[in-house]
């Protein structure tokens, strides 16, 4: 099927068919994600938002193959998803990386894995710590880098797999204020040039908003869908990936998005005594 991103018709690329996720534990069963349905379009970058435990990575866990519905289907490119993939690469809060390789040797690890010739890994791996700005630091070991480059090194080994679609579960939120903004500057450029299908989860409202081409609202648990907000030139402003976080943030438009969006979210905290 054929859909509008921002203007644009471009196909669905993920589609969740009315999606619940059950968890059973000590004879209890316990629902996290209730009847989603979501479609996401290619090259569109969806972000996900809602109080703490409302399912956002369960959700996320059924896109990546990791986690089978207990109710509903997902679907990559019109193909249902029934376990993990190359095309679908991942990307966690925590690092993951192999505290006994280099951040070259991380970055590589995927590609020598598929048997891709030592001459072209170079190539593919160079330009990824060439876009992700870690140059100088690829024979360095994770212990030695600080947090925000250990996910560089996390979002470069992914992106060096070129899989179709990036899953992105709050991959900047162990991270201090002010490298996490970066790290956002630095995702939007290389959202600009690689222009995969990103789904995104965060706490952050001021980050969904400068991030997302939508921005979907869960409620708290079980996760349903509350709202869908696009974020559009008319909303927000013209060009905005082309300009800097501090210039976004500080937009009224930018306050009235945040505002509408975190009521949304604190409503249901509160309705739910989520504290």
């Amino acid at each position: 099927m054929i859909r509008s991103v921002n203007g644009n018709q471009q196909p669905e690329k993920l589609v969740a068919q009315n999606v619940s996720v059950l968890y059973e534990k000590d004879d209890k069963s316990f629902l996290a994600v209730d009847d989603v349905s979501l479609s996401v379009q290619e090259g569109e970058f969806v972000v996900i938002v809602g109080p703490s435990g409302c399912g956002k990575t369960s959700f996320m866990n059924t896109l990546a193959g990791l986690v089978r519905p207990a109710k509903g289907k997902v679907y990559m490119d019109g193909e249902e998803i029934t376990g993990p993939s190359a095309e679908r690469g991942v990307v966690f809060q925590q690092f993951a990386l192999f505290p006994w390789k280099t951040a070259y040797e991380n970055i590589e690890f995927g590609l020598k894995y598929r048997g891709i010739s030592k001459e072209q890994r170079d190539e593919i791996v160079r330009k990824y710590i060439r876009l992700v700005k870690l140059e100088g630091f690829e024979n360095s070991f994770p212990h030695e880098l600080s947090g925000g480059m250990k996910q560089r090194v996390a979002i470069a080994r992914v992106y060096a797999n070129r899989p179709q679609v990036l899953l992105m579960d709050e991959p900047f939120g162990a991270l201090d204020a002010q490298t996490r903004t970066i790290m956002q500057e630095d995702l939007t450029e290389m959202f600009l040039a690689e222009k995969r299908t990103v789904v995104f989860i965060t706490h952050s409202v001021d980050e969904a908003i400068y991030l997302g081409d939508r921005v979907v609202i869960m409620t708290a648990r079980p996760g349903k869908i509350k709202k869908i907000i696009r974020i559009t030139e008319e909303n927000l402003v013209p060009d905005r990936r082309n300009l800097n976080y501090d210039e976004v943030v500080n937009l009224k438009e930018f306050r009235d998005l945040k505002g509408e969006i975190w009521g949304l979210i604190k409503a249901e905290i509160l309705e739910k005594h989520i504290l």
